[in-house]
């Protein structure tokens, strides 16, 4: 099941007459212990390497009782997928689900449908812009709008794990060795904003880890901009 964006559509008649391709999230919900699973996260480390994309890959926790506990799963990182299910109405949690700049949804290993959703977004005009400088322990994160009546949004710092691989011993993928990239370790809320005036943040980082800053509407609500911090 699909769902096309509407809310970007608006949002490009306020948009600057300035035209340079943004990032686009692409967001996979997956598990180690889904066999079905494989394949998606094999799109998402292809999709790693293409310019103008950031992948987050969210390992949930729900399958973690066919006999295997995915290393990676959290249920923060369910809570995550519950939000987006319950925006978009749809009657369950699955896997593997890609969310695309939050605003598409498709199964993970449909590489057609995320790569369509891909081009569409890039496509845009950028919303916002992040600049930001870091040390060993904070990162000062900066969001200035590009276009006007955007909405409130919040400010997010994921720390992530940019390569991983696994040999998994039980459950559905038993013998099975995968790689996974940009596995999110943990994701900070770090502060509001109003989508119109400039914002400045501070944020404690590890000095060895990988960021990625987001930037969201409420809810659950379109991606607005992210970066790679590091």
């Amino acid at each position: 099941m699909r769902f096309i964006k509407f809310f970007a559509v608006a949002l490009s008649l306020y948009l600057p007459s300035a035209a340079f391709a943004q990032n686009v999230v692409v967001e996979l919900f997956t598990s180690q212990g889904c066999s079905s699973c494989p394949p998606a996260d094999d799109i998402l480390s292809e999709l790693a390497s293409k310019e103008g994309v950031i992948v987050l890959g969210w390992h949930v926790d729900y399958w973690d009782y066919l006999g295997w506990k995915d290393e990676f799963s959290r249920p923060e990182n369910t809570d995550r997928q519950r939000g987006y299910r319950d925006r978009w109405n749809l009657r369950s949690l699955y896997t593997p689900q890609a969310v695309i700049h939050g605003e598409a949804q498709t199964v993970g290993s449909s590489e057609q449908d995320i790569r369509m959703y891909v081009d569409q977004f890039q496509a845009e005009k950028p919303l916002l812009e992040i600049n930001f400088n870091t040390s060993e322990a904070v990162a000062i994160i900066s969001v200035s709008a590009l276009a006007s009546r955007l909405p409130a949004a919040d400010i997010f710092l994921a720390r992530i794990t940019p390569e991983a691989t696994t040999s998994i011993r039980r459950g559905e993928n038993a013998g099975r060795t995968i790689s996974y990239v940009n596995v999110v370790e943990a994701m900070t809320w770090i502060a509001n904003w109003n989508g119109k005036s400039d914002v400045t943040v501070r944020a404690s980082i590890r000095g060895d880890s990988k960021y990625v800053v987001l930037v969201q509407a409420k809810d659950f609500g379109p991606v607005l901009g992210a970066e790679y911090l590091n």
